[in-house]
């Protein structure tokens, strides 16, 4: 058994998520993660299936984000839809981000604003969190890439999420 520190909000999180008394964290984890399932490796033909990831390819080939021109509400649908994807994950690769001075994201709107000048946070419709607004397209394109890479989402939907995302 290994020990690992996390923050205060991961931890009363993971708790919040026990169903019975005495359930550990490791089995919280491990529920929430699916982790009791084979894991892919890049060499299952699974993986190869663009149907893999149903929720991405549905969003990017949607009316609602093709037509949509905003990169901030391009950004938004696709925060909503990782998060959508597994709440848990999301959550997990959300709080380990942020910048050297700014918070990315986090479950208030006031947290990103005491994080950082004209952070213009706007919320993540159908989510607990926030994210700020006010960053460049190469930042944005970053936070994007680092959720789903810590999601454990494949290389080439991470890249066709990345080129989808830019109009």
């Amino acid at each position: 058994m290994k020990t690992i520190e996390i923050d205060e909000e991961l931890y009363q999180f993971i708790a919040g998520q026990t169903k019975h008394i005495g359930e550990d964290a490791s089995s919280i984890l491990r529920r929430l993660l699916n982790f009791n399932q084979p894991l892919l490796t890049k060499a299952d033909p699974i993986l190869a299936k663009e149907n893999h990831y149903p929720i991405f390819n549905d969003l990017l080939t949607s009316d609602t984000f093709t037509n949509e021109k905003s990169i901030i509400s391009r950004f938004l649908l696709l925060l909503g839809a990782l998060y959508n994807y597994n709440p848990a994950l999301f959550s997990i690769a959300a709080t380990s981000l942020h910048g050297s001075k700014r918070q990315y994201l986090a479950k208030d709107k006031q947290s990103l604003e005491t994080s950082g000048k004209n952070t213009k946070p706007r919320e993540i419709v159908g989510t607990p969190y926030w994210v700020i607004s006010n960053t460049n397209t190469a930042r944005k394109l970053h936070i994007i890439e680092s959720i789903m890479s810590d999601m454990g989402i494949s290389e080439s939907m991470i890249n066709q999420v990345i080129h989808a995302f830019l109009p």
